[in-house]
């Protein structure tokens, strides 16, 4: 079987290997997490993208490009977050990064004429991302596990880290609870090891 990691750059930073333009010699946690796990009884696969969100890696096609490997007996470890606090869609002359989410794990949608990619553009709430990776998953008999984001390197006043745990942290969970699918509660355990 394979284990699919799916998230952003936490999860996979540049080429995956500490080097090249921008990586500054970081890693996501997908890369070292791969040591832990026996190669031949099971295949790594970090599919993740720095810079999207949840969002885009479902728009740009990074997700069905996963679904296409993914068989049954697979897992699927999803990260997604710090990112999708973006705008929705952008203005020139700024970045064009049009990768936001809307808010919470409701329903609710908005129409967009997405500037960046120049296509017309339902965005939907980050819960209905997630939800919608997991049911695809579990569609191709796979295992999907959901993971909160880690927490930036932010420090509050007393000098703990700042969580996101009554938004992308809680909705995660939310979302794990909803679909009786694995939670990785990455924002408070690596919250607690900064502190």
């Amino acid at each position: 079987p394979s284990l699919f990691l799916i998230g952003d750059s936490t999860v996979r930073n540049g080429r995956d290997d500490g080097q090249g333009k921008g990586a500054d010699g970081q890693w996501g946690w997908g890369n070292p997490i791969a040591g832990f796990f026996d190669p031949a009884k099971i295949n790594v696969v970090n599919r993740a993208v720095g810079g999207l969100s949840s969002r885009t890696f479902l728009t740009l096609g990074h997700w069905d490009r996963a679904l296409a490997l993914m068989k049954a007996g697979d897992f699927v470890i999803m990260q997604f977050g710090h990112n999708d606090d973006g705008a929705l869609n952008d203005e020139p002359p700024g970045p064009l990064r049009a990768r936001g989410t809307i808010k919470g794990t409701g329903e609710e949608t908005k129409e967009i004429d997405n500037v960046m990619t120049k296509k017309h553009e339902v965005v939907h709430s980050y819960g209905w991302y997630l939800r919608k990776f997991i049911r695809d998953a579990k569609e191709k008999g796979a295992t999907p596990i959901v993971c909160s984001l880690i927490p930036r390197k932010t420090w509050d006043k007393d000098g703990r880290i700042v969580r996101q745990a009554e938004t992308y942290g809680r909705w995660a969970a939310e979302v794990a609870q909803q679909y009786k699918v694995g939670f990785i509660d990455l924002n408070e355990t690596v919250g607690r090891r900064y502190d």
